[in-house]
């Protein structure tokens, strides 16, 4: 009997009679279409900053309900997609039952997850603040009306002002959270530097020891390999042409690489003037590398043909090179010196014949 006792205590004060585990999120799938019948589980994964299948719930039968569970170490990023091809990303931010149910779409009832649209919430912020200004910049630019084209870039820049504080506010109340993580993806540390950081702060402070905070601390410590006076790392890349374009080839010139596209209208608003300044200082050792996010080919060489681009364009269909450099907006450019090094970053063209002329 003493012996029983003593097990009994070990058992409760050491946990030594049963395996420990933690919290757990409960997936349950309500199938209500004979369409569906299979859904693919992907994880964000923190370190490797991608998702990660997880788990696949195949052979499903209409008006059955399939569960599968997982361990809740921290507010997580869930990716479902159908086998008809439709899909969302959530939010779960705690252990917890998420309950989904799969009929034309997903529909997501949890009071611990959340669809991750943060997408939707720019593009109201979009139409609330440029919805005139982009018309008005079509009709400028129809009419080559540069007078009206400088007016409305004056404009613009005041209100890009007011709708990264509102995108800045909307975070800031989502809190540290796996939707606020998923949000700061939205900005550029190239621009943003200051808010990613004070962010960066409140989730330490929530979440010290979280893939969260490791993650959003790694992409500044990135970002602060590109600050002004930082060398920028090579890339290798094909042009227009098939050529090879090497960045490094280029040391021992002024270069400014410039990310643009077709659709980017202050990119193109930019365009003729980085021209003009290129044909301008073409006794000074430099140099533009043009560098296009656009999806669609034909779209971008008939950009370039019509804007009168001459200098090395690379089309980086898949951005590749601009998430090698944390770029998340346009217009974005890196001026570089003669030993390739940042001596400025995100410069108009009249900032950079400013610089030009002190290069002469």
């Amino acid at each position: 009997m003493r012996t029983i006792k003593i097990l009994v205590l070990i058992c409760i004060f050491s946990n030594g009679c049963r395996s420990q585990q933690g919290p757990e999120i409960t997936f349950s799938f309500e199938v209500k279409s004979e369409e569906i019948t299979s859904v693919t589980i992907s994880k964000y994964n923190y370190d490797l900053e991608k998702m990660v299948e997880w788990k696949s719930l195949d052979n499903l039968i209409p008006q059955k309900t399939y569960q599968t569970t997982d361990e809740f170490l921290e507010p997580s990023i869930y990716a479902l997609k159908l086998n008809t091809g439709k899909g969302i990303k959530i939010a779960v931010e705690q252990g917890g039952m998420v309950h989904i149910k799969m009929e034309d779409g997903i529909k997501l009832e949890s009071k611990i997850a959340s669809n991750l649209d943060f997408n939707k919430s720019i593009e109201n912020l979009n139409n609330q603040f440029f919805a005139g200004m982009i018309q008005d910049f079509d009709k400028a630019m129809k009419e080559n009306n540069q007078q009206r084209i400088a007016e409305l870039e004056k404009e613009k820049d005041k209100v890009l002002l007011q709708f990264i504080r509102s995108m800045e506010n909307l975070v800031m109340q989502m809190g540290p959270s796996a939707k606020a993580y998923d949000a700061l993806g939205y900005f550029d540390l190239n621009k943003n530097s200051d808010f990613f950081e004070e962010m960066m702060t409140r989730f330490e402070a929530e979440y010290p020891s979280s893939g969260m905070s490791k993650s959003l601390k790694v992409r500044i410590n990135k970002a602060a390999q590109l600050a002004i006076g930082s060398k920028m790392t090579n890339f290798k890349a094909t042009n227009k042409e098939g050529v090879l374009v090497n960045l490094s080839d280029y040391e021992g010139s002024y270069i400014l690489v410039d990310f643009w596209a077709s659709w980017c209208r202050p990119c193109r608003v930019e365009n003729p003037k980085l021209l003009e300044l290129y044909k301008s200082f073409e006794g000074v050792k430099f140099e533009i590398i043009g560098i296009s996010i656009d999806s669609d080919r034909g779209v971008w060489e008939k950009a370039i043909q019509k804007d009168g681009i001459v200098w090395n364009q690379i089309l980086d269909k898949d951005q590749t090179i601009y998430k090698q450099y944390l770029l998340s907006s346009l217009p974005a450019n890196f001026l570089l010196d003669q030993e390739g090094r940042i001596i400025a970053k995100n410069i108009t063209a009249e900032e950079l014949k400013t610089k030009l002329e002190t290069f002469e």
